[in-house]
């Protein structure tokens, strides 16, 4: 799944990544000039939580990220001003590439869900926008129907 702002530029879009199995388990890898297309400055993740959470309920000024869902399972939300889509994300090969100017809400974890983050800026330099109407406001340079 990839989706577009009204100027063409990526949203988001699901994207394979390589799962090798092993005697000893799973290896797991995301390269840069493959599956990733900015260079990694920031890496987070989220574990530990709790039935009924939701996380995210925000975008961003402008930040490149990679979500990858590492255990469990739990539902990807997303909005970019003229689409909204919804993808449960689990543990299979697959990431999701998210541009920092769409909504995203998490939800439905399951338990142990473990997922990462790959980011193009540091933590001091991201902009959050959690406000949904200043979001709106921030599309207008990329969704001409604004």
């Amino acid at each position: 799944m990839k989706a577009y702002y009204a100027n063409n530029e990526i949203a988001w879009e699901l994207i394979d990544h390589s799962v090798v199995g092993e005697s000893t388990g799973e290896l797991g890898v995301l390269e840069f000039g493959k599956e990733l297309d900015f260079d990694i400055k920031r890496v987070f993740y989220l574990r530990g939580i709790e039935k009924g959470a939701v996380r995210g309920e925000h975008s961003h000024l402008d930040l490149k990220q990679v979500v990858v869902c590492l255990n469990g399972e739990f539902t990807m939300r997303l909005d970019n001003g003229q689409t909204s889509w919804s993808h449960t994300m689990k543990p299979n090969g697959e990431a999701l590439f998210l541009d920092g100017k769409v909504w995203r809400v998490m939800d439905d974890f399951k338990e142990n869900t473990v997922l990462m983050v790959l980011c193009d800026r540091e933590y001091k330099y991201d902009q959050v926008v959690r406000d949904r109407s200043e979001f709106l406001k921030n599309l207008i340079g990329v969704n001409s129907v604004l």
